[in-house]
């Protein structure tokens, strides 16, 4: 159990069970949400949140939480509530994450970064297919 928030405090959340590694997703409209790779994990027993979460349909299958407050860009959720994850960087505490263990739309990544990690890396049309089969490990 991790628990976190946004910015102002205004939104608070526990996330339950066990953290997953962390994903990074390199896509266009993760970097327009948090201006470069949102780095996020995923709860196997969910999360609860308290506060005043603003969520925006970012996609057909797909919505980006924030705080209505301070702007906080908290989460990411499938609309059919099989997923939400939470950017790293609103955990409370994030000494034992466990490290990085997938890269998605790695095509998208632009040239001026480079992660040293050796996870391994999807293009966009790779992630999709996985989605569209119903194998993805974590989405």
């Amino acid at each position: 159990m991790k628990t976190g928030g946004c910015l102002c405090g205004a939104v608070r959340f526990v996330g339950k069970g066990e953290a997953s590694g962390v994903h990074v997703c390199h896509c266009a409209q993760c970097a327009r949400w948090s201006g470069g790779p949102a780095l996020c994990v995923e709860f196997d027993g969910g999360v609860d949140i308290a506060g005043q979460v603003t969520w925006f349909a970012s996609s057909d299958w797909a919505e980006r939480g924030f705080c209505g407050a301070c702007g906080s860009t908290l989460f990411y959720r499938l609309k059919d509530g099989s997923y939400i994850n939470v950017g790293t960087g609103f955990l409370d505490d994030r000494s034992d994450l466990a490290p990085i263990d997938q890269h998605i739309f790695i095509d998208h990544k632009p040239p001026f970064y480079e992660f040293a990690d050796a996870a391994p890396r999807l293009t966009g049309e790779e992630f999709l297919r996985q989605l569209e089969a119903g194998q993805e490990q974590d989405v």
